[in-house]
């Protein structure tokens, strides 16, 4: 397909702007500085009253203000990188599609909303190849255990349904459309999601092939779910999801399930719990090890093992797949018992040299932000050519199903 014509606005390519005195710490930032590095006079004063006037606290709301490394994974994306994040050469704070591209989402995927939505929904993503590779893993063992006879009985295709809980912007289910193992797909069908301005991306840029319900999760109807996504039997063989994590994370205080937001979990595995399906993929922050001393993931834990099934938790940073970013989420794996548990995917990507299992480097901030317009003393009402990846994509999996299908 050809490449299309859009603004740098509809691009979200265009920088926060700034006032004089922040600007003025962008100016003075070199590669791979923090806060703490310039001269005092240029601390934000909260960040002077955390680290001088009460030494007991630490942190700070601009402690992580960093100019990054071009040559090394960049730190954690999350909705408030873009006051905190400056560009390796330009000085000025990130763009969304800067921060898009360190997510892995494809330069034609466009986001719906006013910058502080789109930036929270970047923000919020899960990394699209950390996606890719644990839907790959998950396609492996199926081959390998063909569970319930979902290949070689029900879904001979080897194209399989998928349906998206708490889709988001829709990083994990890019991941999901992604992933390929031998000649297995699977084919997002649907996806659930109540955040209204996440629900127009996921239509902008899914279209109709991929129904998008604006629904909370504790009102809707399995039945109605399990219809969306044309399964050939009563059995579902993918769910995946990310339940909203601020109530688990440091930006949310930890507060954890007194955190209405920290209940939505049981939510997805109630939802799982009705609808049975072969496999499914829960992903959160790395902090839920952490809350309440570990008793909440023994929860979690006890709550998955009783609904049947077997199950691994794994720690992955999203820079071991390709992703290049430092981003680690926690991640459940599980399948219908008895089968034996999904492993993780084996990294890909590291310090080459140092380790024996990977052999490709590490991706870089460079890398990740090659090719994006300079936006220095640039034209705000220019436009910038994107290759249709995400249709390419969807059309591919259109193609799959009518050829298999036959």
């Amino acid at each position: 397909m050809h490449k299309t014509t859009i603004s740098l606005k509809e691009f979200s390519h265009i920088p926060r702007q700034v006032g004089p005195k922040v600007q003025q710490r962008i100016n003075a930032l070199k590669v791979g500085q923090k806060m703490q590095d310039l001269p005092e006079e240029l601390w934000h004063d909260s960040f002077r009253y955390y680290v001088k006037e009460d030494p007991t606290r630490k942190g700070g709301p601009n402690l992580r203000l960093i100019r990054l490394d071009p040559r090394r994974p960049s730190l954690t994306v999350t909705g408030f990188v873009f006051n905190k994040f400056v560009h390796p050469q330009e000085n000025r704070y990130i763009t969304p599609r800067e921060a898009a591209r360190l997510q892995g989402f494809p330069d034609d995927f466009m986001f719906h909303g006013t910058l502080t939505s789109v930036q929270r929904q970047v923000g919020n993503a899960v990394p699209v190849q950390l996606a890719t590779a644990v839907t790959e893993a998950v396609l492996a063992h199926l081959t390998q255990h063909n569970p319930l006879g979902l290949g070689s009985q029900i879904y001979a295709s080897g194209c399989f349904p998928a349906l998206s809980l708490f889709s988001g912007a829709g990083g994990m289910d890019i991941g999901v459309l992604r992933a390929k193992h031998k000649k297995l797909v699977f084919d997002v069908k649907a996806c659930v999601e109540l955040d209204h301005d996440c629900c127009e991306t996921l239509r902008k840029n899914f279209g109709s092939k991929v129904s998008v319900v604006e629904e909370d999760i504790s009102k809707l109807n399995p039945e109605r779910a399990l219809a969306l996504c044309n399964t050939e039997s009563a059995l579902l063989p993918l769910i995946v999801g990310g339940p909203p994590c601020q109530a688990f994370s440091q930006a949310g205080k930890q507060k954890g399930v007194h955190d209405d937001r920290g209940k939505l979990i049981f939510e997805f595995l109630r939802f799982v719990q009705e609808v049975q399906p072969v496999y499914f993929v829960m992903e959160n922050v790395s902090n839920l090890r952490g809350v309440a001393k570990g008793e909440l993931l023994r929860e979690i834990q006890n709550r998955i093992d009783h609904i049947g099934y077997n199950f691994t938790c794994n720690m992955l940073c999203a820079a071991d797949y390709g992703a290049a970013q430092l981003r680690r989420r926690l991640f459940f794996i599980a399948v219908r018992k008895p089968y034996p548990a999904v492993q993780a995917p084996l990294p890909t990507h590291g310090d080459v040299g140092e380790s024996l299992f990977v052999s490709k480097p590490y991706v870089c901030v460079a890398e990740a932000f090659e090719g994006l317009s300079s936006l220095e003393n640039a034209d705000l009402d220019s436009e910038v050519a994107v290759r249709p990846v995400v249709r390419e994509a969807l059309s591919r999996r259109q193609r799959y199903r009518t050829r298999t299908d036959s």
